[in-house]
């Protein structure tokens, strides 16, 4: 009887319980990956909301009326186009940490981009010891008027 007890403990038996910790760790490192890119994907599709809808309302609410009165037709005025896209920007709460100034510009066809970068927050990458605090992105939309 003290013969079976001895081959039992020479046995693989316990490497399974030294495994457990180290894939319970894997499995913690992949869930805090998956959340770090989906939180920076969310603030990047949040950042192309924001510069789509300034787009949009630039491309409409920038209007020159007096061209238009005047029978110029369908003209956009820079500075008001400028002005609305910024105040969108504002509205959504963008525009306070963006990386730089929004690039707003008018262009030949009479479109209207509105460019936009900032910083998203990693959540867990900040405890690893040289990994990035946070990540750039980049979103850029651009509005035309169809007219009749």
């Amino acid at each position: 009887m003290l013969k079976g007890r001895h081959l039992r403990l020479r046995g693989d038996n316990g490497t399974v319980l030294m495994l457990m910790p180290v894939a319970v760790l894997i499995m913690f490192v992949l869930g805090a990956i998956t959340v770090d890119l989906t939180a920076v994907r969310a603030g990047q599709q949040d950042l192309l909301a924001a510069a789509t809808d300034a787009a949009n309302d630039a491309a409409t609410a920038g209007l020159d009326e007096a061209a238009l009165r005047s029978g110029q037709g369908y003209q956009l005025d820079p500075t008001r186009v400028w002005l609305v896209a910024v105040d969108v920007l504002a509205t959504k709460g963008v525009l306070d940490n963006l990386e730089s100034g929004p690039d707003v510009s008018i262009n030949p066809d009479g479109s209207v981009t509105v460019s936009v970068a900032r910083r998203v927050p990693h959540l867990f990458a900040r405890a690893i010891p040289g990994a990035p605090d946070d990540e750039l992105v980049r979103a850029t939309a651009t509005a035309t008027v169809k007219q009749r």
